[in-house]
C-alpha cells in the first residue's frame, strides 16, 4: 500500500506474480498545503489505484482525501468482494457519508469534500469509478483517451444545451461558472456516479493513468501523452516528469498535482 506521505499510515508491499506495475508522484504546488491524496495496492486478487483530491482548505480538503483513500484500501484489504464494480460503487457511497460528516473540535461539520478516481485491474480486466474532476487515461498505441467526464456545471450546460433547454447566450453567460463541482464525495447522498458497468479489456502494453485536475489543467492531452511515451520504460520518471512538467509549464499558480501510472504488461 502506497499513500501520500502527508497521512500518515503505515505502508505495506505485496508483490505476486501480477502483469500490472503501479507508480506515483505528488506535489504541493504553489498551494501552502497539499489535499491530494493516493494510494496504490497490489495483492494476488488484483491491484487497487486511487487518487483524491480534497476540497475545503488544510481542515478539509486533506482530511477528506485523506479519509477516503485509506477507507477503500483498507477495506480492500478487509472485505470480502464478490463483486468489484459493488465494492467500488459501495465505497464511494460509504466514503461520500464519511467525509460528509467530517466535524470540527466542536462537532460542527466542515464542510469537506473530495473527488475520486479508482481503478482495479485484475488479469486483463480493469474496473472503474470517478466521482467529481479527477481523470483517468488510458493510453494505447500512442493514442490517449480519457474514460471518464468532469461533473461539474459545464456538463449541466452541455447537457441542457443539446436537448434545446437553454440558448447559446445563456449557455455562455453561465460558462463563467463552468467548472464549479456538480458531485463529489462530501456533497451527501452522492447520486452521480460514473462507474464500469462491464470492465474494460486491457492490451499488453496499456497504461492506466489517474490524475487530479492540476494535471490535466496545466498540460495538454498531447504532452501528457508525449511524456508517457518518452519515458515508456521507466514510468516512475514518467509519472516525475509529469508532475515537473504541471508545476514549470502552468501560467497560473498551481494546484496540487498528482498523478498514479499503472501499466498493464
Amino acid at each position: 500500500m502506497y499513500m501520500s506521505d502527508e497521512h500518515n499510515i503505515a505502508t505495506e508491499k505485496y508483490q505476486p506474480d501480477l502483469k500490472s506495475y503501479m507508480y506515483a508522484s505528488s506535489i504541493v504546488g504553489t498551494r501552502k498545503y497539499q489535499q491530494d491524496s493516493y494510494g496504490c495496492i497490489e495483492t494476488p486478487v488484483g491491484c487497487l489505484a486511487v487518487v483524491c483530491d480534497g476540497m475545503g482548505g488544510l481542515e478539509g480538503g486533506e482530511r477528506a482525501s485523506g479519509l477516503a483513500v485509506k477507507t477503500i484500501l483498507e477495506d480492500y484489504l478487509t472485505r470480502p468482494i464478490t463483486s468489484v464494480r459493488d465494492f467500488l460503487y459501495d465505497e464511494v457511497v460509504k466514503t461520500d457519508e464519511l467525509v460528509y460528516n467530517i466535524s470540527d473540535e466542536n462537532g460542527r461539520q466542515i464542510g469537506a469534500g473530495s473527488t475520486i478516481v479508482a481503478v482495479h485491474i485484475k488479469d486483463d480486466r480493469m474496473h472503474w469509478v470517478s466521482v467529481g474532476d479527477s481523470k483517468i487515461y488510458v493510453i494505447r498505441n500512442n493514442t490517449i483517451q480519457c474514460i471518464v467526464r468532469e461533473h461539474n456545471y459545464r456538463l449541466t450546460l452541455n447537457e441542457l444545451y443539446s436537448a434545446g433547454k437553454i440558448s447559446i447566450e445563456y449557455y455562455r453567460a453561465e460558462e463563467s461558472k463552468a467548472e464549479a463541482l456538480i458531485s463529489f464525495l462530501g456533497i451527501g447522498n452522492v447520486s452521480l456516479i460514473d462507474i464500469s458497468e462491464q470492465p474494460l479489456q486491457l492490451l499488453p502494453g496499456d497504461i492506466v493513468l489517474l490524475c487530479s485536475d492540476g494535471l490535466y489543467k496545466s498540460l495538454s492531452d498531447d504532452r501528457i501523452l508525449a511524456i508517457v511515451t518518452d519515458n515508456y520504460f521507466d514510468m516512475q520518471r514518467a509519472a516525475d516528469e509529469l508532475t515537473d512538467a504541471a508545476l514549470r509549464y502552468s501560467g497560473r499558480g498551481q494546484d496540487n498535482t498528482t498523478v498514479t501510472i499503472v501499466r498493464y504488461c
